[in-house]
Order: structure tokens, then sequence, then C-alpha cells
């Protein structure tokens, strides 16, 4: 492999402790995932070095057990990723005769023992390159289909801040839109989040530039299989 070059392949046991833990709050919520799941997700690897991870759940719809979710996204669904596919899913009675794979976190350029995300690893596809890994996965387990945030377009840090790809990323694989933030009506919760001054400064920058609501708005993309 070249220098440079990555490569995406499922978490397995021996991974747990090459990789960062990001999301999980613990090693006993890894191993509940992998025994129940086979996997809690997928690694971009540079050589022996973990750089990207993409947390998936197996889960049921329109209810869910939430038991191996992060504390913060059982407390307040919003702020997780795959919480607002959640609620859409619910509150639409979304049903499937099988179980539906959930992206949440996507940690691009997080590596182990590191405070942040590195941002060198941004724009080297590899979210997307977990993205098709992941759908190939699902396929071939036999899930109903993927449900995943897809973040905005125009606001880049918001998907580096939330955890997510684009919507279009999603669009452009085959997903489709089942519902918007707001109804894409009026701006989102996000937009006032003060505590991200860079990420508020795309948001001023982005409606200063003609950007409605719509554009704004994170959407629930869904894949059926």
């Amino acid at each position: 492999m070249a220098k440079g070059e990555f490569y995406i392949r499922p978490i397995v046991s021996q991974d747990l402790d090459r990789i960062a833990g990001a999301c999980w709050e613990n090693r006993q919520t890894q191993i509940r995932l992998l025994e129940l799941q086979e996997i809690p997700g997928f690694g971009a690897w540079e050589g022996d070095t973990c750089v990207g991870l993409l947390h998936c759940y197996s889960v049921t719809l329109p209810q869910w057990d939430d038991s191996n979710f992060p504390g913060y996204g059982r407390a307040n669904l919003m702020s997780w990723p795959l919480g607002l596919p959640l609620l859409v899913a619910k509150e639409k009675g979304l049903k499937f005769n099988k179980p539906v794979w959930g992206h949440a976190c996507f940690h691009v350029g997080w590596t182990l023992g590191a405070p942040h995300a590195d941002p060198k690893y941004f724009g080297r596809g590899i979210g997307k390159a977990m993205l098709k890994a992941s759908m190939q996965w699902a396929k071939e387990h036999d899930y109903a289909g993927i449900i995943a945030h897809g973040g905005t377009k125009v606001v880049p840090d918001y998907n580096i801040w939330m955890g997510c790809l684009p919507w279009t990323t999603y669009a452009s694989a085959g997903f489709e839109c089942v519902a918007m933030e707001e109804d894409g009506k009026q701006l989102p919760w996000w937009t006032k989040n003060e505590g991200q001054p860079e990420l508020m400064a795309q948001v001023h920058k982005a409606i200063a530039f003609g950007s409605g609501c719509d554009e704004l708005c994170a959407k629930v993309m869904l894949l059926r299989f």
C-alpha cells in the first residue's frame, strides 16, 4: 500500500485496543455490539493506524432498543447522528419485516490517543469509502436497508461536529430523503450553537449568500434493499 492510501474493513474484536474509543462508552458496550450484530462498525486504516470510524447499530423500526446507545444519545436523541432518523421512523411509523442498519457517528481522522480529529484526513474520501463498505455489508447480511442522518452541504463544520456525511453523498449512493429537520421551513436547532463559533460563522455566511432553511436543515436518508 502506497503512502497516504487507506483501506476499509469491519471492526473485529482484535481491533478494540487499536481504535479510538470515540462515542462507545466502554469496552463492555463494544463487546456487546460484537456479540449482538457481529461488528460495531467499520474502520479506515492507513497502514497499521486506524484513521476513521463509522459506528453502526442494528435497529428495529419503529421501536428500538437503546441500551447500547451512548449516554448522551439516550438523554437527547437529537444530539446523536442516529437520533433524528430514529425519531422520524417512529413518527412516520416506518416498519420493516427485518432489522435496519443504522449509521451513527463518522469519526474521520480520529486516531487512538488523539484528543480530536486530525483535519489532514478530511477530504480524502474516507467517509464515502466507509459508507460504501457499510452498504455492501448490510446487504450481504440481510438487513432491510440503511437509515442515516444526512448533513447539510452548505455548512461543512456541522457535518464534522455532528459526525455525519452530507445528504448529497447519500443521495448519490441511491438513498432517498424521507424527512427533513423542521420540514425545511425554519432554521434547525443547531444553528443557534454559539459554543461552536466557526460553525456559526459558516451558518451566517450561508444565510448571507442566500441559503434557505431547507439548505441548512439535515435530512433523514433511507436506502431500501
